[in-house]
C-alpha cells in the first residue's frame, strides 16, 4: 500500500507548507519586534494579534493534516507492525476521522465468521482506491495498531 517515496513525498509537501506559512510570519514577527522597538502600542497589539490568530489558523487548516498524515505513514513504514489472517467481513461506506487522519472502518474475522468474538476491527486509508474485496475472501493485513499499513490474499 505505501512505500518509501509515500514517505519522502509527504515529508517534503510537509516542508514546503512550513516554508510556505514561516516566510509571512517571519516577517510579520519582524514587523511585530519594529513596532515594539519604536514604541508604537496600537501597532504592536495588532501585529501581535495577527500573527497569533494566523499561525493557530494555519497550523489548524494547513499542517495538522499533514503531520497526523505524516505520522500514519511513519507508523505503518516503520513502526511496530503486526500480521492478522482471517476472512474479510465488512468495510464501512462512510470514512471516519481517527487521529487526524480519514479512514474506512472494516472487520476481518479471525474465526467463526457468525461469532462476533472473532472480529477485529482495522482502518483502511480512504485516501486510497477502495479494494475489491469479496465477503468471505481471507487476507492476510499488516497494521501497526488498528491502520492498516499492507495487504494479501492469503
Amino acid at each position: 500500500m505505501y512505500t518509501e517515496q509515500d514517505y519522502a513525498d509527504i515529508r517534503a509537501q510537509l516542508k514546503r507548507r512550513w516554508l510556505a506559512l514561516g516566510i509571512p510570519a517571519g516577517l510579520l514577527l519582524a514587523a511585530v519586534i519594529v513596532s515594539f522597538v519604536f514604541r508604537i502600542k496600537w501597532l504592536t497589539m495588532t501585529l501581535s494579534v495577527l500573527l497569533g490568530a494566523g499561525c493557530i489558523f494555519c497550523y489548524g487548516l494547513l499542517l495538522s493534516p499533514i503531520i497526523a498524515y505524516r505520522r500514519h505513514l511513519d507508523e505503518v513504514l516503520h513502526g511496530r507492525v503486526r500480521n492478522t489472517t482471517g476472512a474479510f467481513k465488512d468495510m464501512e461506506v462512510q470514512p471516519v476521522m481517527r487521529d487526524g487522519v480519514k479512514y474506512y472502518p472494516m472487520m476481518i474475522s479471525v474465526g467463526d465468521m457468525e461469532n462476533p468474538e472473532d472480529d477485529r476491527l482495522f482502518y483502511y486509508d480512504a485516501n486510497l482506491p477502495r479494494p475489491d474485496w469479496k465477503i468471505g475472501e481471507m487476507l492476510t493485513v499488516t497494521a501497526h495498531d488498528k491502520s492498516l499499513g499492507a495487504w494479501e490474499r492469503a
